[in-house]
């Protein structure tokens, strides 16, 4: 059996989920243990928000800066978790649930955080949450009812940025929060885009599978 050519650039993926998941263990004939380097990098990551929210309590820039550092070092380790798996101890299922779970953690913990101190409108963390959560949802749909994986699309990935910049900027001592607040907007407006755009990938991804079914 052959195997279809790879999706161009910008092209959903339409390999159903039980080839997608499993790819890093067919090449290597064995899935690698879960319990390795960018899996734990992945559990730390998760582990540091209510690091973040004990800092963020504590008064003074010092305890501020280390809140700063300890975000942009968690927000770092999505991309090198991710190399550390495809370069060394390969890709685990585990790891591919856990974590965008661990990257939705640490936006929302730590928008939560800046909210309950005060500092971030709340109206901004719930309409990120029901984005994720819609989102999350659908990604279930497609994958118990259709088998199917769909990747980010460039605007989940901008949306993605643009929230960890936000984030940071709240939590900079150096950033005013004229500048702050814009940057929040920006990630609003970026969350509920990347969230209709992916509502509107996900109807297109369905049709096409149930015609491919019934043909």
């Amino acid at each position: 059996m052959t195997e279809p050519p790879p999706p161009r650039d910008g092209e959903p993926n339409l390999a159903p989920a039980s080839r997608s998941a499993g790819a890093a263990g067919a090449q290597g004939g064995t899935e690698p243990h879960w319990l390795n380097v960018p899996n734990l990098l992945t559990f730390l990551r998760a582990l540091l928000v209510p690091v973040i929210l004990w800092l963020l309590a504590v008064e003074g820039d010092t305890a501020r800066w280390w809140a700063f550092g300890v975000f942009v070092f968690a927000a770092a380790t999505d991309s090198i978790d991710g190399w550390v798996a495809r370069r060394w101890h390969g890709v685990t299922r585990w790891g591919e649930l856990a974590d965008p779970i661990a990257d939705k953690l640490l936006i929302i913990g730590s928008l939560a955080s800046l909210a309950l101190v005060g500092e971030l409108p709340w109206w901004a963390v719930n309409v990120i949450v029901a984005r994720e959560v819609a989102v999350t949802a659908l990604r279930v749909r497609l994958v118990r009812r259709l088998d199917l994986v769909m990747p980010a699309s460039h605007w989940g990935k901008a949306k993605t940025v643009s929230q960890v910049v936000a984030v940071a900027a709240y939590l900079s001592p150096g950033v005013p929060a004229n500048v702050a607040d814009p940057l929040l907007g920006v990630a609003v407006v970026l969350t509920i885009w990347s969230g209709i755009e992916y509502a509107f990938r996900a109807g297109r991804l369905a049709r096409g599978r149930r015609e491919e079914s019934t043909t």
